[in-house]
């Protein structure tokens, strides 16, 4: 029994030790999980602290990707664009095949397979070497060039048998003249009649019989004032240094050529006059109010009487302080008639709606909510733009190629569509109505790109957001079809806007609201004589010499679109006050010659002191 008892106690002492021996191992086992455990929770700290740091930089990355985009050069090569239609004309060949019924219903691009398509000529040669340059217009300046054999021998035992001619551009300092405008005052002199009576009977002159010299004695008549002197010449502004061609000069500087004021003080330095900013600065405040009513006019005009008003924004920084506040900077293309700048603080539907009150017609613009309060009134008619729809493609080829490659080829043959209609010189009418032929199978096309990719496109990715700007705006974009006045697309407001954008990367920002009221009133002007193919510094400067005489209720005459006209209409007393003065001038042998002095010796210091110099 003991025996027994014994063999128990050993195997249970054999079985404790293994069951020791094993929790010892899941002890080392769980004290390294342990371990582990604070291993990768550490990592996982590190982990989310990178995975949050690479969000904040895709956040980032992608703001300036969608910031850079807009300026981004949306070129995509005309062969893969050919190549592109061509799949979607195999995609979609019922719609190919309704299109290409007849000639002229025919899609761009396409042709009957049962004709013989003549041979592309190759593409013309760009001619090489320099640009010929058209020298008429330049003042000319002859250097003879004598071989020094002939100088030495002053011309004897040579015989001048002809003349080798070549040209020259050279540029001399030139710019700012100063102008000495002489207004000479006349007196009226008149003789006593008694006393010229008596030197008369006598046979002496008045200096004969006086040991001194006498000034002639004067009446001076009530009715006539006692001196006389010339009226300023109507061409110059009184009151205000600078001639208006002067002030012309320093407005085109600085709102076409985007010079600022302190680089225009710089380079007037180095042609040996400064012209400090102060002082430009003066003459830009005298000029604003000369031109503001006209802009104004031309507001007025282009919302009481345009078919279609093509508008755009862009945000202006304004030093405030403690750091520049953001205005906005709106133009609206009223046809083909105005472009007037104006300016906000605030860029919402109400301050969009006090700019437009009273227009009633088509507003062409990009898909920008502030636009949806006129749209719902039902006064203005929204047009859309097919330039923003093709971004919105563009930016999907990173992630969807084949399709958005596609949809680039259709918009392109929409635009080669209205290129040409254009080219052909047609009227207004007869255009729309050939651009509309020719457009209908193409807008068919992009529906049945649009259904065929909707479904399949990612929800958060660029081809969804193509499509889906496209279902909100295909009415709008489809309008143009509707008359031939209306455009396809913005161009002609976003490039008006360029110059702003150029502009503020040289002056930085704008000092104050009165800088920017400035800025839109005269680049208004600007971009309306551009409009017109006026030549902007002649405009500038006749306009700036006749506004002050012209009357207000007429301003408008005055505007870019009318100057043509007015000008062809103005009088010889008008002609004259637009004429520089340097022109106008009188020839010396035309002027009043001054009386000579009476004097008793001509060495007299008191009359010599009198005399003018020679």
């Amino acid at each position: 029994m003991s025996e027994t008892a014994c063999d128990d106690c050993d195997t249970l002492r054999a079985a404790l030790r293994q069951e020791q021996a094993s929790r010892a191992a899941v002890e080392q086992q769980f004290a390294e999980l342990q371990v582990e455990c604070a291993r990768l929770r550490l990592e996982l700290a590190e982990t989310t602290k990178l995975a949050e740091l690479q969000r904040a930089d895709l956040e980032r990355f992608k703001k300036a990707y969608e910031a850079a985009q807009p300026n981004h050069p949306e070129r995509v090569p005309r062969e893969q664009l050919q190549l592109a239609f061509e799949r979607v004309l195999e995609l979609f060949d019922a719609a190919a095949n309704d299109a290409t019924a007849d000639d002229d219903n025919e899609l761009p691009g396409t042709a009957d397979s049962t004709t013989t398509a003549p041979p592309e000529r190759p593409p013309p040669r760009k001619a090489h070497g320099r640009r010929k340059l058209d020298l008429s217009k330049l003042p000319v300046e002859r250097m003879l060039v004598d071989p020094p054999e002939v100088l030495a021998a002053g011309g004897d035992g040579y015989q001048h048998i002809g003349s080798e001619i070549s040209y020259r551009v050279a540029r001399r300092p030139g710019g700012l003249i100063r102008i000495e405008l002489v207004r000479r005052k006349f007196a009226p002199v008149q003789s006593e009649p008694q006393q010229a009576t008596s030197a008369a009977m006598d046979g002496t002159t008045m200096l004969e019989s006086t040991d001194m010299p006498r000034k002639p004695t004067t009446k001076t008549d009530p009715d006539k004032p006692a001196v006389l002197i010339a009226p300023l010449p109507e061409s110059l502004w009184p009151r205000v240094m600078a001639d208006p061609s002067a002030i012309a000069d320093v407005i085109l500087r600085k709102y076409a050529d985007s010079l600022p004021l302190h680089r225009q003080e710089t380079i007037s330095e180095r042609q040996g006059f400064v012209l400090p900013r102060s002082t430009q600065c003066g003459w830009l405040k005298a000029a604003y109010p000369m031109c503001e009513p006209i802009v104004s006019a031309m507001f007025d005009e282009a919302k009481s009487k345009a078919f279609c008003i093509a508008t755009d924004s862009t945000s202006v920084s304004v030093r405030a302080s403690p750091k520049c506040t953001a205005w906005h900077v709106f133009v609206f293309a009223a046809d083909r008639d105005h472009v007037v700048f104006r300016h906000s603080q605030r860029n919402t539907s109400q301050t969009v709606s006090a700019m437009l009150a009273g227009f009633r017609g088509h507003l062409l613009a990009d898909a920008a909510s502030v636009y949806d309060a006129l749209f719902r009134a039902g006064d203005v008619t929204e047009v859309a733009c097919w330039m923003h729809q093709r971004r919105y493609v563009y930016r999907a080829l990173e992630t969807d190629r084949d399709a958005a490659l596609q949809g680039l080829a259709i918009i392109a043959k929409l635009f080669e569509v209205d290129r040409d209609c254009r080219a052909r010189g047609l009227e207004p009418e007869a255009f729309g109505a050939a651009r509309a032929q020719q457009a209908r199978p193409l807008l068919d096309l992009v529906d049945r790109w649009a259904d065929r990719y909707r479904a399949a496109a990612d929800p958060r990715g660029p081809l969804a957001k193509a499509i889906g700007y496209y279902d909100n705006q295909r009415d709008a974009l489809h309008r143009f079809l509707e008359d031939g006045r209306l455009r396809i697309d913005n161009g002609v407001s976003e490039r008006a806007l360029r110059n702003v954008v150029l502009g503020e990367a040289n002056w930085t920002f704008f000092a104050n609201e009165t800088g920017l009221r400035w800025y839109a009133t005269f680049r208004s002007l600007i971009a309306s004589s551009i409009l017109h193919r006026l030549n902007c510094e002649l405009y500038m400067e006749e306009m700036l010499r006749l506004v002050p005489h012209w009357p207000k209720p007429r301003v408008i005459e005055l505007a870019p679109k009318y100057w043509v006209q007015t000008r062809a209409r103005l009088d010889a007393r008008q002609r004259a006050i637009i004429t520089p003065p340097w022109e106008n001038a009188p020839a010396p042998e035309s002027a009043v010659l001054l009386p000579p002095r009476v004097s008793a010796s001509p060495a007299d210091p008191v009359c010599a002191a009198k005399e003018p110099a020679a």
